[in-house]
């Protein structure tokens, strides 16, 4: 089996188990900029209301550039880390308008791939998965990002290397899996990470693609689930 069908193999597994994901709906970019940015460190939930919080207490990109940086983090402190988030948003924010004479990202439409995460990781603060995260949700460029599901699931699938490394993850599987299904692939893989290839107690015993998987403990795990359902 080539690695392209193994992915598809995975994903029809995944859809069955999950459902499709929703059609990609390309949201702001500098939105999902300043979103990626609160999500670091925390979860979903925490950095999504952080989010809306601060869209609500100020109704421009310009007017959170304007504000004090301690405001800033009383309105987004649900995502953790607010006064580190405050000053790298604000900083983010000040470096696009420095650039481009306003705060927007829309321009990155026009960029390759490659060149528009070239920008996106030259702001302070900006990593690879942000920088992917933009340039996937906003544009549905071809790219992958990687976060800690995804980097723990393809390696117990492996379809990366357990020394490949982080950043060198999103470019590797930005290579192999198919450019049509990079998006179905990121939002499935989350999905399977978030309900059954837990990081700690990974649920193999239920797992839809366990036939697939070389995750070298998967047996204890699901003997254990076993054993545990028994008594």
């Amino acid at each position: 089996m080539t690695i392209s069908d193994k992915i598809k193999k995975i994903l029809k597994l995944l859809s069955k188990a999950y459902g499709r994901p929703k059609a990609l709906e390309k949201d702001d970019p500098v939105d999902v900029l300043i979103r990626t940015v609160l999500s670091q460190n925390t979860t979903d939930k925490n950095s999504l209301k952080a989010f809306a919080e601060l869209k609500a207490a100020f109704k421009s990109w310009d007017k959170v550039l304007a504000a004090d940086t301690r405001k800033i983090a009383g309105v987004i402190r649900h995502a953790g880390l607010a006064n580190i988030k405050a000053r790298r948003i604000k900083g983010i924010l000040a470096e696009i308008k420095r650039r481009e004479d306003r705060i927007t990202l829309s321009f990155l439409n026009i960029f390759t791939a490659k060149d528009g995460l070239e920008y996106l990781e030259s702001l302070k603060g900006v990593g690879p998965k942000t920088a992917a995260c933009v340039l996937l949700f906003s544009f549905g460029k071809s790219v992958m990002p990687v976060d800690t599901h995804i980097f723990r699931v393809t390696k117990r699938l492996g379809l990366i290397g357990e020394d490949t490394g982080i950043e060198e993850a999103h470019e590797f599987l930005t290579k192999i899996v198919p450019k049509h299904l990079i998006y179905e692939f990121h939002l499935g893989i989350i999905e399977h990470g978030r309900r059954t290839c837990r990081a700690q107690t990974p649920r193999c015993g239920v797992c839809c693609i366990y036939g697939l998987c070389r995750f070298e403990k998967k047996r204890f795990f699901k003997k254990r689930q076993s054993d545990d359902t028994k008594s």
